[in-house]
């Protein structure tokens, strides 16, 4: 493919997972709406923005255009974002479960968990410290989007957060569930990206906006033989997966 076809071929996907996120985020609003005052999400709570998990290649994707507009908006948010990313790799780079010239996790579950553990108390990149609001935010990661209302995610009934729906009773979380992709569209997606050479296998949100992991993004490591796939992850932390 060449240069100019391959950029509109990533406009055009870039476009497309707008519509998802609208899509899930009318969602997740409606369930909001159910949930009326027991749902307690807003800016300054930021227990969710502490602890590491994975992210998609599209998440990463998604992430790293957000910055770039941020910084046409706001340069100094942008390179706050970049240097907090900066020194959040460089601390986790000599343990990461993965590959580190590309930033991609590793097939090994065990292995993010043990490292996931060990990091739990680190905050986002995107996360600003002062007023504990997502720089990010209209860029976040699916997993961050969802996080919050109880999620329905195939057959399994993820919890809501230990903040919401505070003495709601167990049998009534169904009713609350959400599943804000029913057509496993983020799958699809991620098909197209994988396709265009931009991105194949999980990572972090460091390693996805630290200078210098930028070409995660078109890279497919291997490990015992395991080839890392572009296919959404198991449920984790509670967040849709």
């Amino acid at each position: 493919m060449k240069p100019r076809e391959r950029r509109e071929a990533l406009a055009a996907l870039a476009a497309a997972d707008a519509a998802f996120l609208h899509t899930v985020d009318e969602l997740l609003a409606a369930g909001r709406e159910r949930a009326g005052g027991a749902v307690a999400c807003r800016i300054g709570c930021t227990e969710c923005c502490t602890g590491l998990f994975d992210i998609t290649a599209l998440d990463a994707f998604r992430l790293r255009r957000g910055l770039a507009a941020l910084a046409q908006d706001d340069g100094d948010a942008a390179r706050g974002v970049v240097r907090r990313a900066q020194r959040q790799w460089l601390e986790l780079r000599d343990t990461f479960p993965g590959d580190c010239d590309s930033g991609v996790l590793w097939e090994d579950e065990a292995a993010r968990e043990e490292f996931f553990a060990r990091h739990a108390t680190l905050p986002c990149p995107a996360l600003e410290p002062r007023t504990g609001q997502c720089l990010l935010y209209a860029s976040r990661p699916l997993s961050c989007r969802s996080f919050g209302l109880p999620i329905r995610c195939g057959g399994e009934l993820l919890p809501p957060c230990r903040l919401n729906l505070v003495g709601v009773p167990a049998e009534e979380l169904p009713a609350l569930a959400v599943d804000p992709d029913p057509t496993c569209r983020e799958g699809e997606l991620l098909g197209r990206l994988a396709a265009l050479g931009g991105g194949c296998g999980d990572t972090i949100v460091a390693a996805a906006l630290a200078p210098g992991r930028r070409r995660a993004a078109r890279v497919c490591t291997r490990r015992r033989g395991r080839l890392t796939t572009p296919l959404p992850a198991a449920p984790r932390r509670g967040r849709l997966r």
